[in-house]
């Protein structure tokens, strides 16, 4: 049995932009509550989170790392995240597993592109948030401005409950303290500011404090804990993970204020399927039914596939028989492990609220649901929103007969990693690996090297389209005599546009047998055949309707195969006057970028045929301009908006729709299509 209880646990969340010092942080941290003997730091490849081999290369966080301490006799679990834009799928996968988000920022650098976008993220998901100023003891900086710009982004309940006093050297507790000296503001007045918003949670607090009566912990302690669940405290904490300043504080505040499993907000579990799909309610405790969420799967060089998990409800041990999601057939879990960064330690329970692992498990995915009920079979984590992954290479294996090697690295990856992903393209015969950014798959290059699987890569070709533009009408006869029986097939057909986004239609209309009713799917076949191969660039056609309404056959030479010819013939044949265009995908984007930027930017997307949208602005000096962009214009413009924005901005898109591209475009795309020859 573990020392502690669901009661005394916190699950934290560590994020921040890249250099805000967070896995600093978590180390600093580990060291204070004594986890650690020693100070470990990512820049001399010891840190406790960064573990891996690419990290200790890159000397940066790129996956999610699961650590956890114990301090005044709680457990704190800490999830340390990446800060790169191209990897915040890494942070956004680990929201589910805990009830606080807390949002590191560089004191020197300010708001930053992953602080914002988390913190909309946990907001997004109903979770208590909490931000922290780090490298404070830097020069020049300006810690009241700073808090100034997060109250102006994030909103006034964004509140210190400590300050930094001694020229950063030292923090005042200005919570339940109200004396003191600070470097910046006062803290009686942050201690009355505090105050004040969370005295509004409680009735009979507010009228004793209304009274002149000074509440103490006990007091304040429920009231605090449901203003961050409400959003309506965001309390600003501050520290410097080199020096230690500010390090054992912030422990104090997570144990102290920091939601527990028992008090933060429900987890967002549904039930059903489709219309009847409802919240699922949970029961934070161990005495009811199993209920374990999967929120990351890892390869392990030592232990194999490491599936990790939140447990909602109930308990598991090594010898539990658990239920993934639908399956009617048991596993025995075999060994369930606490993570403390790389390192695996067997656990004799996993209790209600904590975070475990097991080992070993191959029909364990992430978002799979554990459970020892059938009564659960349904429940499933609310989906979380990911950002899409646009950024795209073409690859292929240096060795030959690596083709089955790389299918299977690729599957692991995309389960390791949720904003990665890839797919054979039928249309270009390519494989495409798909991701957040440059940075990105570069570093999912270097993780199959690593892992053995070395390959080339190019730009991915761009999924273009054909379709038609007016009405036109086609006919074809297929005759041929080889000296034996011979083919005929004779087909008269129309094509007409359909709506953009429809797809395709084939309508028989044939009259008083002109066609056999046997030889309609062989010219059904035929024009399918067209609709693959494209009629003048290449690519697939689509929005088209084919209606067959005449022809002729042959009672001894009318074969499949000639009408199969004729049908294709014919359909081509009435392509070429049915003003036939080619549509190239056409993105929606959303670009974050400072507001004195926004010129830039909107001039900047016009010039690569975009359409700007709607502008916003965000508060903080950032605004975010929404736009529609041609695919090709936009593949590489993570490179350029970061020239453009001096790396503080970012940007999302996901396929929108597809749209005729300018004439010059289609004349080269034309010229460039060589079909193979036919032999019909």
């Amino acid at each position: 049995m573990p020392s502690y209880t669901t009661g005394d646990i916190r699950n934290v969340l560590i994020a921040g932009h890249g250099a805000s010092g967070k896995t600093s942080l978590v180390d600093a941290m580990l060291f204070a509550s004594g986890t650690i003997n020693r100070k470990t730091s990512p820049a001399d490849g010891s840190s406790c989170s960064d573990f891996e081999k690419e990290e200790k290369e890159h000397k940066h966080s790129i996956y999610s790392a699961i650590l956890h301490c114990d301090h005044l006799g709680k457990r704190i679990n800490l999830i340390d995240t990446p800060g790169s834009p191209d990897l915040i799928g890494q942070a956004i996968a680990c929201l589910p597993a805990v009830e606080t988000v807390a949002v590191v920022i560089n004191a020197q650098s300010g708001i930053e592109v992953i602080a914002r976008r988390m913190m909309e993220a946990a907001k997004d998901r109903n979770l208590p948030r909490a931000i922290i100023i780090n490298k404070i003891d830097m020069p020049e900086v300006d810690l009241a401005a700073l808090v100034e710009r997060i109250q102006e982004a994030f909103g006034p309940e964004c509140l210190p409950i400590n300050l930094p006093t001694g020229g950063g050297k030292a923090v005042v507790e200005c919570l339940l303290n109200a004396s003191g000296e600070a470097d910046f503001d006062t803290v009686r007045r942050c201690h009355a500011a505090i105050l004040d918003q969370i005295v509004e949670m409680d009735e009979n607090l507010m009228e004793k404090y209304l009274g002149g009566e000074e509440p103490d912990y006990d007091a304040l302690h429920d009231p605090f804990e449901r203003a961050m669940d409400d959003g309506h405290v965001v309390p600003i904490l501050f520290t410097d993970a080199k020096t230690g300043v500010g390090v054992t504080e912030l422990l104090d505040a997570i144990v102290k204020h920091f939601p527990s499993p028992l008090e933060g907000n429900m987890p967002a579990f549904l039930t059903g399927e489709g219309a009847n799909e409802k919240p699922y309610e949970i029961h934070e405790d161990a005495e009811h039914p199993l209920l374990a969420h999967v929120f990351k799967v890892t390869a392990d060089p030592f232990v194999g596939k490491l599936s990790i998990f939140r447990i909602h409800q109930g308990r598991v041990t090594g010898q539990s028989q658990v239920y993934i999601g639908h399956n009617k057939k048991p596993i025995k879990l075999g060994h369930v492990f606490h993570l403390q960064g790389k390192e695996h330690r067997e656990a004799p329970e996993i209790i209600c609220g904590d975070i475990g692992a097991v080992a070993k498990i191959e029909e364990i995915h992430v978002n799979d649901v554990l459970h020892d009920d059938h009564a659960l079979d349904s429940v499933h984590c609310k989906p979380l929103k990911l950002p899409t992954p646009m950024y795209g290479l073409a690859i292929t294996p240096k060795a030959r007969g690596d083709e089955a090697k790389m299918s299977v690295q690729l599957h692991k990856l995309e389960e390791e990693d949720p904003t990665f992903k890839w797919h054979n393209d039928s249309q270009t015969h390519e494989v495409v690996i798909n991701g957040l950014g440059e940075l990105h798959l570069r570093l999912v290059l270097q993780r199959l090297a690593n892992r053995g699987l070395h390959v080339d890569t190019k730009p991915p070709k761009i999924a273009y389209r054909e379709t038609i533009l007016q009405k036109a009408e086609g006919h074809h006869r297929h005759k041929k005599q080889t000296g034996g029986a011979g083919q005929f097939g004779e087909v008269y057909l129309r094509i007409e546009p359909m709506e953009r986004g429809k797809g395709f239609e084939f309508i028989d209309e044939i009259f008083g047998g002109a066609i056999p009713g046997q030889f309609v799917p062989a010219i059904e076949k035929g024009v399918r055949e067209l609709l693959t191969q494209g009629a003048v660039a290449g690519y697939p056609l689509q929005d088209v309707r084919v209606i067959v309404y005449d022809g002729k056959h042959h009672p001894v030479d009318s074969k499949e195969v000639a009408f199969k010819a004729a049908g294709k013939h014919a359909f081509r044949d009435a392509i070429l006057k049915a003003r036939p265009s080619i549509l190239e995908p056409i993105v929606n984007m959303e670009v974050t970028c400072p507001e004195d930027k926004m010129g830039a930017i909107t001039g900047d997307l016009s010039g690569k045929r975009g359409r700007i949208m709607g502008q916003d602005f965000l508060g903080g000096g950032m605004a975010v301009v929404k736009a529609q962009a041609p695919l090709a214009e936009v593949m590489t413009y993570q490179n350029q908006l970061k020239s453009v924005t001096g790396g503080q901005g970012s940007f999302s898109m996901e396929l929108s729709h597809y749209d005729p591209v300018p004439p010059q475009v289609q004349q080269q795309l034309v010229g460039a299509y060589h079909p193979h020859a036919e032999d019909d």
